[in-house]
C-alpha cells in the first residue's frame, strides 16, 4: 500500500510540474500563439461563412443571422450559389487543406503548451480578441477524420489534467466520433431541454 502511494504521490508531482511548466511557456508565448490562432479561427470561420453567405463582410453575415426567420430564409435563397460545385470546390480547395494544417498546428501547441482554451488563455493575455467569438477549441472541432484517434487520446489528457472541462471534452468527442449521435456530449456535461416548444442541447458546465 505503501508503494502504491509512493508512485501515486511521485506521478502527481510530475503531472504538476510539467503543467506548471507548459502554464510557464504559454504565458511567455502568449501573445504570438493568440495572433497565429486568431488567423487560423478567422480563416475557418470566414471561408465556412462564404459559402452559406457568398460575402466576407462580417457585418453582413452578422446582419443576416440576425433576421428573423422567415427574413433569413429569403436572404439566404438569394445568395445560393448558380451552381453546386462552387461550395464543393472551395471546401476541396480552401477549406479542407486548412482544416489539416490547422488541426496539425493546434496538436503541436496542444502538446508543448497544454490546450490554449479562452479560459486559459485569458490568464495571460489582457487585449480584446480580433473577434469576440474566437475560441481555439472550433479549429479541433472541424479537424478532418486522420487525426480523430490521435485527437481522442490527446483531448482525454487535456481532460484528466483540468486543461478543459467536461463539456469541452465531450463537445470534441463528438466531432472525434463522426458526430453520428449527440451521446458523446450527454454523456459530457450537456444534457436535453426542451424550450418554447424546441429541443436543445445545454451545456451544465460554468
Amino acid at each position: 500500500m505503501k508503494l502504491k502511494l509512493l508512485i501515486f504521490s511521485i506521478l502527481l508531482s510530475n503531472t504538476i510540474y510539467s503543467q506548471s511548466a507548459k502554464d510557464s511557456l504559454l504565458q511567455r508565448d502568449i501573445n504570438v500563439l493568440v495572433e497565429e490562432m486568431e488567423f487560423m479561427y478567422g480563416y475557418d470561420q470566414t471561408m465556412r461563412e462564404y459559402t452559406i453567405f457568398k460575402t466576407f463582410d462580417k457585418s453582413e453575415t452578422d446582419r443576416i443571422e440576425n433576421l428573423p426567420d422567415s427574413l433569413r430564409v429569403e436572404e439566404m435563397k438569394k445568395r445560393k450559389f448558380v451552381s453546386d460545385s462552387i461550395s464543393k470546390i472551395i471546401y476541396k480547395k480552401y477549406i479542407n487543406p486548412m482544416d489539416a494544417k490547422h488541426t496539425e498546428r493546434m496538436i503541436e501547441i496542444t502538446k508543448k503548451y497544454g490546450f490554449p482554451s479562452t479560459k486559459r488563455i485569458r490568464k495571460y493575455y489582457k487585449k480584446e480578441f480580433a473577434d469576440p467569438e474566437f475560441n481555439p477549441l472550433i479549429i479541433f472541432i472541424h479537424s478532418p477524420k486522420k487525426y480523430w484517434d490521435e485527437l481522442k487520446e490527446l483531448m482525454l489528457k487535456e481532460y484528466q489534467n483540468g486543461i478543459i472541462n467536461q463539456c469541452q471534452y465531450g463537445y470534441l468527442l463528438w466531432q472525434f466520433t463522426g458526430r453520428k449521435s449527440f451521446q458523446p456530449m450527454l454523456d459530457n456535461g450537456y444534457e436535453m431541454i426542451k424550450e418554447n416548444g424546441k429541443t436543445t442541447l445545454k451545456s451544465t458546465c460554468e
